[in-house]
């Protein structure tokens, strides 16, 4: 090999196009090793076609990453062509080749156990250890993911792969070297090196040179859900979750959301109507409502119970054979039920900001935010407190877990108590005290002189999932009933915590109901459990909602039972106050009341809208999934207008929690039109 000139450069750029290819045809065989791993969560939607269509579609991100790791190494050989550094070239090629070697089959594995719990790859979840517990997080992990094992079969697997990289490297292809020889004349160089420059040009925007390059949106390509989360190599969904963060922080967020940037056409989106006499620049007082009233009692008690990992499946009729959760489906049939009803967030704070703000979750940790010093309008404990109430907190964890000894108090919360109030005589682990000492302690807390809003975030269904579930009178069985299928060793193991929360929870409302008459209860979970069961069918909404239970003897309209109405955490603050306040009484809010929502409704969750007989994404058009059992719509369900809508309040949340709510004056005014409510 030659230390510089023509040849040089040309060996330089034959060694980097050997690692482009390697990189590239490793990330196609991760992508086929994750599906084969998850293949059971492949829907009807998802055939042979599919796959090849995700492979085909994902082969564009991956060369793009590819060709951005080699892409220093490929710029820095034009230098050979005048200086002897080809050296220092090989040098810093198998440096970064065996980096990448190390790195790969780290991220491969992490991405791996990533996608077990949360459904997809390296997405924002990963930043709740900045700001979470951390002890708690790595006793949890040292138990549940068994770190020692995972190292036992990286290191070999990592080691291998940078052996296998360097031996590729190693080896040149003759037609490589004949090339070279045959490129005697200057043209027939200058056109080799500039049709070698375009294609790494064109690979590393995806495989194209013009018009739009690769983005995120490119990824959704096939009518499964699960499919299009594959399309995305660990490294593409790495970098595209760390630019995201990077922008939510920093402003630059608004285009993701609402790429208009004006949001008074996201006001106009989102309330439809201009309130007569509030400032239009002003997004609390376009976004005020005003309380009709209700003929029932007002309660004089207001519990709200966050359940940790509730999933809603187990409340829902057709699944209550399975007997996970008695106490909770018979309070839903002595109350209203709403099944078609979304998180939030993915994590218990993103769905516990937006309880306790009434703000869209949009990727902020609010609870951090400057601005969250004192009550946002939207926040339910503030909108109580002008109501009468005393307002508590309730945390079975430790209270300055996510600063929530502060974020609550702010957020017109007058008491606030932890597990470190409750824990004396009491079994614990690392995230708190188990439900039934966070219940007790909730009831000896509250006192019936005065009227109260308490608002209880629960802990026991939670990793490391250690109760003894045996002594608590969990009959553990081996597999679930017929037609469900566990799709997890531990399945069943877990799914026992959600069975003894339940009980809890029942024994704390009926315990509670009795000793504070006239209470209304109202009962969701913060997301639905990490775990895959197979169904019957196909019907996402098992798998992500989370139930919604109001229950009150003498405190609700008379119309009981099961409703369809669709809905979100959002809903959950404004359904309260208005149970809650006489008529007339005013309040900002994102959300709906879930009472006195029209039909079509919808409900606003993470990364998905549901409907009242649908579910669909939250940013694609398709596929729009059925809920089996509901009625078929009347009309189309116009899905477009609502991510529309959704994407103007998170764009308006975003604005609200790192601005403020005033807007530069308003140019013009368009015609609205009439809001969902």
């Amino acid at each position: 090999m030659p230390d510089k000139g023509w040849q040089a450069l040309l060996h330089h750029w034959g060694k980097d196009f050997q690692l482009w290819l390697y990189i590239s045809l490793l990330f196609q065989l991760f992508r086929l090793l994750l599906i084969a791993v998850y293949q059971d969560q492949i829907g009807t939607q998802g055939g042979a076609g599919s796959i090849l269509t995700v492979m085909a579609n994902g082969l564009r991100y991956d060369t793009s990453t590819a060709a951005s790791w080699v892409l220093p190494t490929f710029l820095l050989s034009l230098g050979v062509t005048l200086l002897p550094i080809s050296r220092a070239l090989t040098t810093l090629r198998r440096f970064s080749a065996g980096l990448f070697a190390i790195l790969s089959i780290i991220i491969f594995g992490v991405d791996l156990i990533f996608f077990s719990v949360y459904g997809d790859q390296l997405n924002h979840m990963i930043f709740g250890i900045a700001h979470d517990d951390t002890t708690a997080i790595l006793i949890t992990i040292w138990k549940e993911y068994h770190p020692i094992l995972f190292l036992a079969i990286a290191t070999p697997l990592a080691l291998g792969n940078r052996w296998l990289i360097r031996r590729w490297l190693d080896y040149t292809p003759t037609f490589w070297r004949h090339m070279g020889e045959r490129l005697e004349t200057l043209p027939l160089r200058l056109l080799t090196g500039l049709v070698l420059f375009l294609v790494m040009a064109a690979a590393a925007r995806g495989g194209t040179l013009w018009g739009q390059p690769l983005r995120l949106k490119h990824a959704f390509v096939v009518g499964d859900i699960f499919l299009n989360r594959t399309v995305l190599n660990p490294f593409t969904a790495l970098r595209h979750t760390l630019e995201t963060r990077l922008e939510l922080e920093q402003g630059s967020a608004l285009k993701h959301f609402w790429p208009k940037n004006d949001l008074h056409d996201a006001l106009d989106v989102a309330t439809g109507e201009s309130h007569q006499g509030a400032d239009p620049d002003n997004i609390d007082q376009q976004l005020s409502v005003t309380t009709p009233g209700y003929p029932a009692a007002k309660p004089r008690h207001i519990f709200v119970l966050l359940m940790e990992s509730h999933s809603g499946w187990t409340v829902m009729p057709q699944y209550r054979f399975a007997g996970l959760s008695p106490e909770l489906s018979a309070l839903a049939d002595e109350g209203i039920y709403f099944p078609n009803f979304l998180p939030s967030s993915g994590g218990t704070i993103g769905s516990l900001n937006a309880m306790v703000t009434g703000l869209p979750d949009v990727g902020l940790n609010i609870n951090y935010e400057p601005t969250a010093q004192t009550p946002y309008p939207s926040a339910l404990a503030a909108a109580m407190k002008r109501l009468g109430y005393t307002t508590r907190f309730f945390y079975g964890g430790f209270i300055s877990w996510q600063r929530l000894d502060s974020f609550a108090m702010n957020q017109g919360f007058d008491e606030v108590y932890g597990g470190g109030s409750m824990k004396a005589g009491t079994q614990t682990n690392e995230w708190g005290v188990m439900d039934e000492f966070l219940f007790n302690y909730v009831l000896e807390t509250v006192e019936d002189g005065a009227p109260s809003f308490n608002f209880i975030l629960t802990t026991s269904n939670h990793p490391p999932y250690d109760l003894d579930l045996t002594g608590l009178g969990y009959h553990l069985q081996e597999t679930l009933p017929e037609p469900l299928k566990a799709t997890k060793n531990d399945t069943v193991k877990v799914l026992g915590h959600l069975w003894y929360a339940d009980k809890q929870a029942g024994r704390f409302v009926r315990t509670a109901g009795e000793r504070f008459p006239q209470s209304l209860f109202a009962i969701t979970g913060d997301h639905a459990a990490r775990l895959r069961v197979d169904f019957p069918g196909e019907d996402l909404l098992q798998h992500l909602a989370v139930p919604f239970i109001l229950y009150g003897p003498g405190v609700l309209p008379p119309e009981l039972g099961l409703r369809r109405t669709a809905g979100s955490h959002l809903d959950i603050a404004p359904t309260l106050i208005e149970l809650a306040a006489e008529p007339g009484f005013r309040y900002s809010a994102f959300g709906r009341n879930m009472l006195a929502k029209r039909s079509p409704s919808y409900g606003y969750g993470w990364r998905y809208i549901v409907g009242e007989n649908f579910i669909a994404p939250s940013d694609e058009l398709q596929p729009i999934l059925p809920i089996p059992g509901a009625e078929p719509s009347r009309q189309p369900s116009p899905l477009k207008a609502q991510q529309t809508r959704f994407n103007a309040l998170n764009a308006l949340s975003w604005y609200r929690v790192k601005k403020g709510p005033q807007l530069s004056p308003q140019k013009s005014i368009g015609v609205r039109q009439p809001p969902e409510r």
